[in-house]
C-alpha cells in the first residue's frame, strides 16, 4: 500500500496538471478574453501567402503568429501593383471591384486591420476581410482613458486586451486553417 500511494499521486498530478489549458495554448500572455464580434468561415489557407496591413504596426505581432508567408502595408503592395504595370482603371486599389480584380486576376491576398470601432470610439477592433466576401471577423476591446501625469486624458489599449485580441485572432486562424497548428 505505501508504495501504491507515490504512484496514486503522480498519476493524479499528471492528470491534473498534464493538461493543457486554454491560457497555455494562447500565444500572447493574458487571463482575459476579448468579444469576438464577427466570426465567418472560410479556408484561410487560400490566402495564407499574403497579409496586407495598413501602417506597419501590427507587423511583429502578426509575424510572431507564424501563419502569413508574406506581410505587407498597403503602400509596399500599391508599390508592387503599379511596379507589376497593372492597368489603374481595372486594377485600382481604391475601388472595392480594383481590389477584387487585384486578388482573382494577380495576387490573392487577405487584409488584416487594426481599427477605431464605427459605432464607440471607446472600442479597438482587429479584422480580417476578405476582398471578395468583405469582412470575416472581428474581435473589439475596450480602451481605457490614462488618468494621470502628462498624458492624462488619452485613451489606450491595455497590452492585456491587445493580448486578448490577438489571442482571438489567433484562435481564428487554427479554427479556419487546416495547415496552422
Amino acid at each position: 500500500m505505501k508504495k501504491l500511494f507515490p504512484l496514486l499521486m503522480l498519476l493524479v498530478y499528471l492528470i491534473s496538471f498534464g493538461q493543457e489549458s486554454d491560457e497555455n495554448k494562447q500565444l500572447f500572455k493574458t487571463k482575459i478574453k476579448a468579444a469576438v464580434t464577427v466570426n465567418d468561415t472560410i479556408n484561410l489557407d487560400n490566402f495564407k501567402e499574403l497579409a496586407i496591413i495598413p501602417g506597419g504596426h501590427f507587423r511583429k505581432e502578426l509575424e510572431k503568429i507564424n501563419y502569413f508567408s508574406k506581410i505587407m502595408t498597403e503602400d509596399e503592395f500599391k508599390k508592387e501593383i503599379k511596379k507589376a504595370g497593372l492597368d489603374n482603371s481595372k486594377y485600382n486599389w481604391e475601388t472595392k471591384e480594383g481590389v477584387k480584380n487585384i486578388s482573382t486576376d494577380y495576387k490573392k491576398f487577405i487584409f488584416i486591420a487594426q481599427t477605431i470601432s464605427n459605432t464607440d470610439k471607446n472600442i479597438r477592433q482587429i479584422i480580417i476581410v476578405d476582398p471578395i466576401k468583405g469582412k470575416v471577423f472581428e474581435v473589439e476591446g475596450k480602451v481605457k482613458t490614462n488618468v494621470i501625469g502628462i498624458s492624462a486624458g488619452t485613451k489606450y489599449l491595455p497590452q492585456d486586451m491587445n493580448n486578448a485580441m490577438l489571442n482571438e485572432l489567433v484562435n481564428y486562424i487554427r479554427a479556419n486553417s487546416k495547415s496552422y497548428q
